[in-house]
Parts: structure tokens; C-alpha cells; sequence
């Protein structure tokens, strides 16, 4: 399947669960108002950042079952995932407990009056760090169908189980239990497609020989996230700390919107990935690269341009006029998610190089 095939399957499956997603957080900020959209918001970059070993554990996953595919090593690709969901799992507990002991001072931290809501996002936590791991499998056997299939089942359940806790008065505590169970729902629905491939035989010989480059791909993949996810969700904590809530739930609006960027362009690199990985020519990969780079840049900066000329029109429209002070953040927001998307494009493509 070529580039711009595969392209538009994910970069669809991606647009329809993210208007989806869309359509959660606005109707999350105007049920909740600024105030507690700003405590939702900087709840949601503290998950986001926490669930980050997860993230690095999916992407070195999609690496390696991309390059057992190729090699039709359908045993290996089976081993490794039935190890690192047992892994994932037993870490998601201990992560679990370990951040629950420190939800008071993470409260105090936001100037969240109860600890409730962070505890209740560290159970969301959990479901956020066992999902990657099929999803990973899926990825590099390039099922792009299946793995957007996934991610709209996820938006879906998620905005139908908000709606309903936000309707019985759940507020923001309900806002994180929905974002979490959305997570864990669609976990649940993609082992029968696991089931149809052929990865089911285990791989018993050489475990740890097998394993040693997997999890020195992780510790790589762990610090160039790290690194462009706090770029990105680190300044909503400050703000909330040293701000108000109301602006950062403005901050928190300018900045879902904003993500659109992020969101489309990320379908390009989830194909791109698996293609990298698996291709042995360096000239090869050069290509996949620079195909995914002009297609990034034509994307990125096109929702930008829109974002600078009019971002009222989606603040007001979406938001309502209560969020008129995410304006001015959204103009400038658009365009720095131009270098974004590139850096995390070029990030992913120097990973998928990489043994």
C-alpha cells in the first residue's frame, strides 16, 4: 500500500475520531465554563505527560513488528506482544499506587481544593498506559484500517459516556472518568482483530538476546517524547499554577483547537513509521521521508494560515463567547504548531531509523 493510500485510510479514520474528540472537549469547556475547563485542561497534560513510557513502549513495538513482518516472524512479533502486555500491566499498577500517595500534593500544586479528580485521573492513567501495546501490533503489521477503526470506537465511547456523567452532574471529576474509559474500551475491542492475525505462537527461545534492542529502543523513544510533549503540555501546568483558572481554560481551548495540526499530520507519520522501520535501503527511507515531510508542510501550514486569519470564527462558533480571550492564543498557537509537527515528523523518522 503506497504512502499517499495509506495516508488518506489513517489521516480519515484520524479526522473522523478527532472531530469526534472535538466535539468531547467542546462540549466538556461549555458545560464545565472556563474555570473548571482550566482544571480538566492541566489534568489532561499531567495524564498526557505520566502516560509518556507508554507511548515510547508503542512506538519501539510498531519498529519491531514492522521489521518481523517483513521477515514473517509471526512467533517473534507474538511473544513480544503477550511480554510487554504483562509488563504494561504490572507497571500500570505500581505507576497506579505510586502516583495516588502523591495526589494531595499534586492538588495543592494545580489549587485543586480536593485530590478526587487527580486520583480519578490516575485510574485513567492506567487504562492510557495498557492501550499502545495492540495498538502498537496493529500499526506494524499496517492494519491502518483496523487501527483507525480503533481510534473512532475510542472518540465515540468517550463522548457518549461524557455526555451522560456531565448530564448527572459528574462535572470535571466525570470529564476524566469518560477520557479514561474511552482508553480502556477500545483495548477491549481490538483483541479480536489481535486474533485474526498470525502472531498467536509463542517465541520461546533467546527472550532476553530478543529483547535487549527493544528496550534500548524504548529509553530513546521515552526521552524524544518526553521532550516534545512537555513543549507542549508542560505550559498549561505553569499556567495553571502560577495563573488563573480562567485563563487557562482559554489556554486549554486555543490549544485543543490548535492540536488539529498535530492530529492530521500525525496520521502521515503513523504510516510513515512502519514504512521506515521496515524498509532496509537508505535511500528508501530517505524517500518515505521526504514524501511525509512535503505533505506535513502542506497540511500544517494551510490549518495555520486559517487559524491566523480567523480564529474567532472557530473560538466563538465552538466555544461560545465566554472563551473570547482564546483568541489572540489560538492566532499565534496555529503557527507554532507548523515547527511542531515537523519536529515530531523528524523525531519519529530518526526513531524508525534506528535499531
Amino acid at each position: 500500500m503506497d504512502m499517499l493510500k495509506s495516508s488518506s485510510i489513517v489521516v480519515t479514520g484520524i479526522l473522523i475520531s478527532n472531530v469526534l474528540a472535538y466535539i468531547f472537549h467542546i462540549y466538556v469547556g461549555r458545560a464545565l465554563g472556563p474555570v473548571d475547563y482550566g482544571v480538566f485542561g492541566a489534568l489532561l497534560s499531567i495524564l498526557t505527560i505520566l502516560s509518556l513510557i507508554s507511548t515510547a513502549f508503542g512506538s519501539a513495538i510498531v519498529k519491531f513488528t514492522a521489521r518481523l513482518n517483513e521477515k514473517k516472524q509471526y512467533e517473534k512479533i507474538g511473544f513480544l506482544r503477550k511480554a510487554m502486555q504483562k509488563k504494561m500491566l504490572i507497571f500500570g499498577v505500581i505507576f497506579l499506587l505510586l502516583i495516588i500517595l502523591l495526589s494531595q500534593n499534586i492538588a495543592d500544586y494545580l489549587k485543586i481544593e480536593s485530590n478526587i479528580p487527580v486520583i480519578i485521573m490516575v485510574i485513567s492513567l492506567f487504562f492510557a498506559l495498557i492501550s499502545p501495546v495492540n495498538r502498537g501490533v496493529l500499526q506494524g503489521l499496517k492494519k491502518f484500517k483496523v487501527y483507525s477503526w480503533n481510534g473512532i470506537l475510542e472518540s465515540v465511547s468517550r463522548l457518549i459516556i461524557v455526555i451522560v456523567l456531565l448530564s448527572l452532574g459528574f462535572g470535571i471529576s466525570g470529564s476524566i472518568i469518560a477520557y479514561g474509559l474511552g482508553y480502556f474500551i477500545a483495548f477491549l475491542a481490538i483483541f479480536p482483530f489481535i486474533k485474526e492475525t498470525k502472531i498467536q505462537k509463542k517465541y520461546e527461545k533467546n527472550k532476553e538476546q530478543d529483547l535487549a534492542g527493544f528496550y534500548r529502543f524504548v529509553v530513546l523513544v521515552f526521552f524524544v517524547t518526553i521532550a516534545l510533549q512537555l513543549l507542549i503540555n508542560l505550559p498549561t501546568i505553569f499556567i495553571k499554577h502560577f495563573l488563573s483558572s480562567e485563563f487557562t481554560g482559554y489556554w486549554t481551548a486555543a490549544l485543543t483547537l490548535a492540536r488539529a495540526t498535530l492530529f492530521v499530520t500525525g496520521g502521515i507519520l503513523i504510516v510513515m513509521f512502519p514504512e521506515v522501520a521496515g524498509e532496509e535501503k537508505a535511500k528508501e527511507k530517505k524517500l518515505v521521508f521526504k514524501k511525509a515531510l512535503i505533505l506535513t508542510l502542506l497540511v500544517s501550514v494551510g490549518i495555520a494560515l486559517i487559524f491566523l486569519i480567523i480564529p474567532n470564527v472557530f473560538i466563538t462558533l465552538l466555544y461560545g463567547k465566554n472563551y473570547a480571550g482564546a483568541v489572540p492564543i489560538l492566532r499565534w498557537m496555529g503557527v507554532a504548531m507548523i515547527g511542531v509537527s515537523v519536529l515530531q515528523l523528524s523525531l519519529n523518522y530518526w526513531l524508525a531509523k534506528r535499531a
